[in-house]
């Protein structure tokens, strides 16, 4: 196993622990009978702070999580792994490591700042992979001019 796929399956621990999180807190502030509802109709209660911060976390998750995996895996599959991917791939599943704590606390600055770290790992990765493209496959397949 690569370290960018044992990233990955860091990055898919924390996730089952974020919907661990969210699930637990939902039935906290909602009662177990509604959460095993239909949910037809809206809840009687209000989301607490907390629910409303894990759910958002855990959908900020569900919006980088596909491209991370998909970048990691393509990487694998092509035979590519470097130093530079290495780090990249233990950088963001760091930075989405320390994100999590960071938004249930509700640190706006900061938060947004290992984000930014998050996605910057993530354009590494994607630069990684692109520059693994064979040269003879991009002549044929862009027009020369």
């Amino acid at each position: 196993m690569t370290v960018e796929l044992f990233a990955a399956l860091v990055v898919i621990a924390l996730g089952l622990v974020q919907v661990l999180l969210q699930a637990a807190e939902y039935r906290r502030v909602h009662g177990v009978a509604y959460a095993n509802s239909a949910q037809d109709a809206p809840p009687a209660t209000k989301d607490s702070i907390l629910l409303g911060r894990l759910t958002r976390a855990l959908r900020n998750l569900h919006e980088t999580l596909p491209f991370f995996l998909g970048l990691v895996v393509l990487l694998a599959l092509i035979g590519v792994s470097t130093p530079a991917t290495q780090w990249a791939a233990i950088v963001f599943a760091a930075a989405r490591i320390v994100y999590l704590p960071l938004y249930m606390l509700g640190a706006p600055y900061l938060r947004g700042l290992v984000w930014t770290v998050s996605y910057a790992a993530l354009v590494s990765l994607a630069l990684a992979a692109f520059r693994a493209v064979d040269p003879a496959l991009l002549s044929r397949l862009l027009p020369t001019g």
